[in-house]
């Protein structure tokens, strides 16, 4: 017997899907959540970016001119939704590496699918980023011949140990989807992304765990949160902004 809220959810999928598939062909897809999943009507251009599919090679520029097509429309949030399931890893990793420049929040919803794989890599390089849910992330064992990137890839993105030994296995044909300790040890922001915050900003988590846990006003957190916000939308804008202009200047080159 199925119950109101697992129909709700599965008519929010039939529309979400609905609403995605005419785009799905080659390569990830990238489209903007602008339709309310559960009645399918347009709410306007105020949804986070969705990028969903296969990742293949080309994938980092076509995301590129998207977000060069309308700066300001994803720089208003600075957020990207994933959901994919297979890919090429190297692409994933040029994509991750860029999207860290941008301090991009990346976000896996239950509502818009998992991310295994490719997408892993995109997910753990992320400066800011969340799971909606248990289950969502995971990853099959990483081929021998891709290993040493995918191993320097994890490291230089400071990778908790354990996570990094479980992805370097020797291969597997189970996923390995991460528990709620890999999502902890991982944490909300990347090791990178806090040092920049506590060197510029001053940020204190004691205080931002003290202010979520209502034990501190939330103005305690007033200033650090204003730093912080100025400060990435900048560094956005201006990371955008190069990487667009790289874009032109070698599509200029090609004959």
């Amino acid at each position: 017997m199925s119950s109101p809220i697992g129909d709700k959810w599965r008519a929010a999928l039939g529309v979400f899907w609905v609403l995605c598939t005419p785009l799905m062909s080659h390569g990830a897809d990238f489209f903007y959540m602008d339709h309310d999943a559960f009645t399918g009507r347009y709410t306007g251009p105020v949804g986070a970016l969705v990028m969903s599919g296969d990742i293949e090679p080309g994938d980092y520029d076509r995301l590129l001119k998207r977000l060069a097509d309308d700066p300001q429309r994803f720089l208003s949030q600075d957020k990207l939704i994933l959901a994919s399931s297979a890919g090429d890893a190297a692409e994933a990793m040029k994509i991750g590496e860029f999207l860290k420049t941008l301090h991009t929040e990346i976000s896996v919803s239950p509502l818009t699918g998992r991310c295994v794989d490719a997408c892993f890599f995109i997910y753990v390089a992320a400066d800011q980023r969340s799971a909606d849910a248990p289950g969502l992330i995971g990853f099959h064992a990483v081929p021998s011949p891709d290993a040493a990137g995918a191993g320097n890839f994890l490291r230089e993105n400071e990778v908790p140990a354990d996570l990094l030994e479980q992805v370097l296995r020797p291969r597997r044909s189970d996923v390995y989807w991460l528990s709620d300790s890999d999502e902890a040890a991982l944490g909300p922001r990347s090791p990178a992304f806090t040092r920049y915050l506590v060197a510029h900003c001053h940020w204190n988590d004691d205080i931002e765990r003290a202010v979520r846990s209502a034990k501190r006003p939330l103005a305690d957190m007033r200033d650090m949160s204003a730093c912080r916000s100025r400060l990435t939308r900048s560094d956005a804008a201006a990371a955008l902004a190069a990487a667009a202009k790289a874009l032109n200047a070698r599509s200029a080159a090609q004959p």
